[in-house]
């Protein structure tokens, strides 16, 4: 694995991004201290590990001995190859034929969808002599990709008849769960049609391959779903509402770069959508929706400053925020802020953060730009 980065020269940084790696292996011991007997672990890392950087992320969490990892499209499973994964990695995107070659040459497996693709992809892979190794999706109430669980009497013989064809190998089978954080029953729904399927399957004399179904919010709620996986996101980068509850991951901090005194009156930001009241003391920020942070925090979302909460003021601009410091003690030009995480007894937690914005952690997480670089912290307890 390539050597993780950490945090140096940080005070010629404006503004970044901290990835706490105790945090983020403690999450992944907890969620496997909670599987069933025989369970393993299938880390997603899709979209650059949840915005913290793909490459931390494999190199943390592959001491581990995960089964594999999970991504959404054939450039991710290659960048995970590159980082040096030579075990399982899974794309979950639905496979077409002209996935196929990139998927043999960098052994990738490939979720499949349906029998046209399935078909496809066979006749691709053995025209080129090999043999595909796939997951087969049954829809059990996602309605997004998968095969119908209620026609498996009728998709099951095509199934093997593809197999039995060449060209694929079923290496797993599976579904997805929509509301296993908010609705046990029609968790359990899913996966009653779920195990119908796999057994429309077997009637035919499948082998149905490895199962798994749950996500961060099946693993950690769902003690009824025995599976041979689990494909956990949010909870190893520090999101949800659990118990136990995870670490929090990711940090994000600024740098404070002015500071001024300012009479009541004093309009901020563009648009002016925030006038003082009276005398104020107002830092700008070196960070801004370029950055990543959400527009929907303009007036409403709060900073860390010295670990004492400091209001945004005006709307957040594309490099800059403003933050009203009247009431805080000295603070500088050059001086530190958190805009995500624990500063001092402070904190600002993603899931409080993404309810301010009206969303999801996830969409907190993998939002973050580019141009704010990620370093590695806290990399003990190995």
């Amino acid at each position: 694995m390539r050597a993780l980065k950490n945090v140096s020269n940080e005070a010629t940084r404006k503004a970044w991004l901290e990835v706490d790696l105790a945090a983020l292996r403690a999450n992944c011991r907890t969620l496997m201290q909670h599987l069933p007997e025989g369970c393993r672990i299938l880390p997603m890392v899709k979209a650059d590990g949840y915005g913290l950087g793909v490459e931390t992320v494999v190199a943390t969490l592959a001491p581990l001995n995960p089964w594999g990892f999970g991504v959404a499209t054939a450039v991710e499973g290659r960048e995970v190859r590159s980082l040096g994964w030579d075990q399982h990695s899974v794309v979950f995107a639905p496979g077409l034929p002209e996935d196929v070659p990139a998927l043999l040459t960098e052994r990738l497996e490939s979720a499949i969808s349906g029998l046209e693709a399935l078909i496809s992809c066979a006749n691709r892979a053995r025209g080129l002599g090999a043999a595909l190794p796939v997951h087969l999706e049954v829809d059990t109430g996602m309605g997004r990709f998968g095969l119908p669980w209620h026609e498996a009497r009728v998709w099951a013989p095509e199934v093997r008849r593809i197999l039995e064809e060449g060209g694929v190998h079923l290496v797993g089978t599976f579904t997805h769960f929509h509301s296993a954080d908010v609705d046990a029953s029609a968790t359990r729904e899913q996966w009653r049609r779920f195990s119908d399927a796999v057994g429309a399957l077997r009637t035919v004399g499948l082998d149905p391959g490895l199962i798994h179904a749950a996500n961060s919010a099946g693993a950690m709620l769902c003690d009824d779903v025995q599976a041979d996986l689990v494909r956990p996101g949010i909870y190893l980068y520090g999101g949800g509402r659990w118990e136990p509850a995870p670490r929090p991951v990711v940090s994000v901090r600024a740098r404070v770069l002015d500071v001024r005194a300012v009479p009541a009156g004093t309009t901020v930001g563009y648009g002016a959508t925030y006038t003082t009241p009276a005398p104020a003391r107002l830092a700008t920020l070196a960070i801004g929706y370029g950055d990543g942070l959400r527009r929907e925090l303009s007036n409403r979302g709060v900073v860390l400053i010295g670990g004492r909460e400091a209001p945004i003021r005006g709307v957040v601009c594309m490099d800059s925020i403003v933050a009203d410091v009247t009431d805080h003690g000295p603070v500088a030009a050059g001086h530190l802020a958190t805009v995500l995480g624990r500063e001092g007894p402070g904190e600002i937690g993603l899931e409080a953060m993404a309810e301010t914005c009206g969303t999801i952690g996830y969409e907190i997480l993998t939002g973050w730009s580019k141009r704010l670089p990620r370093f590695a912290v806290n990399d003990t307890d190995r």
